[in-house]
């Protein structure tokens, strides 16, 4: 279960707050300049990952080469509802091309199963795609979208998510908005040991206090556009004052 820890425990400098941010650029009218940009940020900030569409992760992945920065490879983004070996497909497909480098996959939960109450189904679909994912050498990432439950669904999506075997649970996609904080903790309290949780949401969201406070609650990743606002804000002038 991860762990709230204090203000005085937590390392504000801008290298490890950056350790704990994936970047992105995941809008579907996205250039090739806009993912040069979001390259050349990542490589700035040295973010743990940059995640675009899967179109773009190869040549993402080339340009991140000896970085040690991750390839993000989402999985039946943003909606969830593909059949689960379609899902697998996909998660194969990011394995052809992105094994042997530094890779993690954020996969789509189906929140129509949760919501019927179809939990072996709901558990079947995000275990299949974490096999995939570890056979090719990533981590695995379930997207439940919070927002889109009740706090009894919450728990329930954790929960079975952590008995499929993923790495970590996320909140969100950032197509319905960000968790609220409440979601965040339910989340943290509900993760069994093993198990990490990542929160992501809209860029207008994450303000540098609101992913201070999810951080402080043992949040160990935040996906976000405003990672480099919150990595300045919080190892600046700020953080300063609230140490």
């Amino acid at each position: 279960m991860p762990q709230p820890i204090t203000l005085s425990q937590l390392d504000l400098s801008r290298e490890h707050l950056a350790s704990l941010m994936d970047f992105s650029v995941l809008n579907p009218d996205a250039s090739k300049a806009d993912i040069d940009r979001g390259i050349a940020i990542s490589k700035e900030y040295r973010f743990k990952g940059f995640h675009t569409n899967p179109g773009w992760a190869p040549y993402v992945a080339d340009q991140l080469e000896g970085t040690g920065i991750e390839t993000g490879w989402v999985v039946a983004f943003p909606f969830g509802c593909l059949s689960t070996a379609a899902k697998v497909a996909e998660a194969q497909e990011g394995a052809r091309v992105l094994n042997g480098r530094p890779w993690v996959i954020d996969m789509v939960a189906n929140h129509g199963k949760l919501k019927s109450g179809d939990y072996d189904d709901y558990r079947r679909d995000i275990a299949e795609v974490v096999k995939a994912a570890h056979d090719g050498g990533a981590e695995c990432k379930a997207i439940l979208e919070a927002q889109l439950l009740t706090d009894d669904e919450l728990r329930a999506a954790v929960e079975l998510a952590s008995e499929a075997g993923v790495d970590w649970v996320k909140s969100s996609t950032g197509r319905h908005g960000g968790p609220q904080f409440a979601q965040v903790k339910i989340m943290c309290d509900t993760a069994p040991e093993g198990v990490k949780v990542k929160i992501a949401g809209t860029g207008s969201f994450w303000t540098p206090m609101v992913a201070l406070g999810c951080l402080l609650l043992g949040v160990e990743r935040i996906g976000t556009r405003s990672a480099p606002w919150i990595c300045d804000e919080l190892s600046g002038d700020l953080g300063r004052l609230l140490k």
